[in-house]
């Protein structure tokens, strides 16, 4: 299990290579695009920028 979490871990900060002041933000977060909405429980953003994605998006998402 350590060793998935590990190899994600790294995979991602791998990815993250193009960020030039990156951050990583943990939680629910979800954002909107088009007609759609993502979320993730692990963020990658620039800290210049800053994170689009918020809580308050997922609200939006439709409960069955």
């Amino acid at each position: 299990m350590y060793k998935l979490i590990s190899i994600i871990f790294i995979a991602s900060l791998i990815s993250a290579c193009s960020i030039k002041e990156p951050r990583v933000s943990f939680g629910k977060k979800c954002i909107e695009k088009g007609n759609s909405i993502a979320y993730s429980y692990v963020w990658l953003y620039d800290k210049e920028t800053g994170l689009y994605a918020d809580e308050n998006t997922c609200d939006k998402i439709k409960k069955d």
